[in-house]
């Protein structure tokens, strides 16, 4: 396809995708929300092996299950945070400014305390919200977090609906830095301040590990870096913390890159159960050491990055940039993947040549694959044998979306 070409028809899908979210006022499915099950969620009491086999029941059923169980249409905060980064990077939406501002608001609205308790009591959108803390007219806690609009139990632990994540965090700081928010200094202090004084810490010879939230202590790679991409973004706006979290996030990612095989691999973290290899977290990993290392001016990292995007692009790309979910395996193709590995070769073009052209290939790819034309969506997942046809409101489009329009603002800055 010829780029010309190209970038039409990915303005053509970027634009469709923020008319059918925002006619739904953004709100949508999530591939984990099942625990948000109206008449599941009363009989699921305190049992873990209960609430793992009802979110993957619905997760990775080919027929859609929520109208059956009742789950409703939520606002996810990481979901908000990537329209509003799309939105804010690439012009080509035309005015956006009153869904932008609405977004930012929403943000602020769903903001959680280290403790998981809301910021404002009601998880309901207040107008004018991200301008009152900004004009100190709203009370702002001097910590703050974002999670997601439903619970999710995983193998190590329980996370209530808006618990506050340190991967949530950092894309929801992403969205405020890339919308230039008035809000975004007191949104940086209080997710700096997140990070650094209520996440647990491992901590060794070779650095620091942060932990996914304040009540678990595991140690998952892309996770810990987040934390480290979150406290080298806010040091500028709390200059008495500055040095101290400019070091913290120097050594976060020292551990990291000290955990990176000869390869130029990652397994997924420390435990036992997550010693595989994945396209991305893979690309977590990659971009956030990248964006890490702009912040603090260091190219300390070169060569770590340098091979782990050559193992990247070797072992979960085909040639015609398919991304494979695992090294094992292809399947199943997912839009999340699609979507991070054309970020990835975006942010990381000084180390490939021909890196945004095979961005564009991925991104060509992903629609060839996973595109709904008559819904105007990206499929969740295909498999080897069926496909699960449900547009989700973050995995797919808020995703895609993102992807999208980075390349188109890549290249119209090109």
């Amino acid at each position: 396809m010829r780029a010309e070409d190209r970038q039409q028809d990915l303005a053509r899908i970027a634009r469709r995708i923020w008319s059918g979210l925002a006619a739904e006022s953004f709100a949508g499915s999530d591939p984990y929300d099942g625990l948000n099950s109206r008449w599941l969620a009363p009989i699921l009491g305190q049992s873990r092996l209960a609430r793992l086999v009802v979110i993957q029941a619905v997760k990775r059923s080919p027929v859609n299950l929520r109208p059956l169980l009742g789950v409703p249409a939520g606002l996810n905060p990481k979901g908000l945070a990537l329209m509003l980064q799309g939105a804010a990077e690439w012009p080509g939406l035309g005015e956006t400014c009153t869904e932008q501002d609405w977004m930012a608001d929403a943000l602020v609205s769903l903001a959680s305390k280290p403790d998981g308790t809301g910021v404002f009591g009601a998880r309901e959108v207040q107008s004018g919200a991200a301008k009152g803390i900004a004009q100190g007219d709203l009370d702002w806690p001097a910590a703050v977090g974002w999670g997601y609009h439903f619970p999710w139990q995983s193998k190590a632990f329980l996370q209530p609906a808006y618990f506050p994540t340190v991967v949530a965090t950092s894309f929801v700081l992403d969205g405020f830095e890339l919308a230039n928010s008035e809000a975004l200094p007191r949104v940086a202090a209080a997710a700096g301040r997140f990070v650094a004084d209520h996440l647990q810490r491992f901590q060794d010879d070779d650095g620091i590990c942060f932990s996914y939230s304040p009540d678990d202590h595991t140690r998952v790679y892309n996770a810990s870096l987040f934390g480290a991409r979150i406290l080298a973004q806010a040091a500028p706006h709390v200059p008495e913390k500055a040095s101290e979290w400019r070091s913290l996030a120097r050594q976060a990612v020292d551990w990291v890159v000290s955990r990176q095989a000869p390869d130029g691999s990652w397994i997924y973290g420390e435990a036992d159960h997550w010693q595989w290899i994945d396209n991305l977290h893979t690309g977590f990993n990659l971009e956030t050491i990248d964006r890490v290392a702009r912040c603090l001016d260091t190219d300390a990292w070169n060569d770590s990055l340098a091979r782990g995007l050559a193992f990247y692009r070797q072992n979960l790309f085909e040639p015609d940039g398919t991304p494979r979910y695992y090294t094992t395996s292809r399947y199943p193709l997912d839009p999340h993947s699609f979507a991070q590995g054309a970020l990835t070769f975006l942010r990381l073009e000084r180390f490939e040549p021909g890196a945004v052209e095979f961005a564009g290939l991925i991104l060509d790819r992903g629609i060839t694959e996973l595109w709904d034309e008559r819904r105007g969506g990206f499929r969740f997942q295909k498999h080897r044998h069926f496909a699960q046809s449900t547009i989700h409101m973050r995995w797919s489009q808020a995703w895609m979306f993102r992807a999208l329009t980075a390349y188109l603002a890549h290249r119209n800055a090109g």
